[in-house]
């Protein structure tokens, strides 16, 4: 007979995905995001009208807006708690994994479904 099979961790893959969505949204949703809100009126991109607080009201009325807004919120924090949870091994919390996974995308799950509830109860 041959060896005994290896278990399979297929969380760790899940996880390696969702920080792999992160790094997408920050490297390119986010800089969208930024000169959406900050640098498109000082382009001449858009028009004073766009925004004022009735034109920011028009923009996130948006279900493909607010979309846009909870996949940047939330791939970002897995981005950013998965590089955490890594920091923390590195100075030798390795020992503490029991914790320190659940506690780092814990944060990730609720500040997601923070900005799903306040982004789709907003407007």
């Amino acid at each position: 007979m041959g060896a005994p099979a290896e278990e399979v961790d297929r969380i760790a893959s899940m996880f390696w995905g969702l920080f792999s969505l992160g790094g997408f949204v920050v490297a390119l949703l986010l800089p969208i995001f930024i000169v959406m809100n900050s640098l498109a009126y000082a382009f001449a991109f858009v028009s004073a009208d766009t925004i004022t607080y009735r034109g920011m009201l028009a923009w996130i009325a948006s279900p493909i807006t607010k979309l846009f807004l909870v996949v940047v919120v939330g791939g970002s924090l897995f981005h950013a708690m998965h590089r955490i949870k890594y920091v923390l091994y590195d100075f030798g919390a390795a020992r503490h994994k029991s914790v320190i996974e659940p506690l780092v995308y814990g944060i990730a799950a609720v500040g997601t479904v923070a900005a799903l509830f306040l982004t789709f109860s907003f407007a």
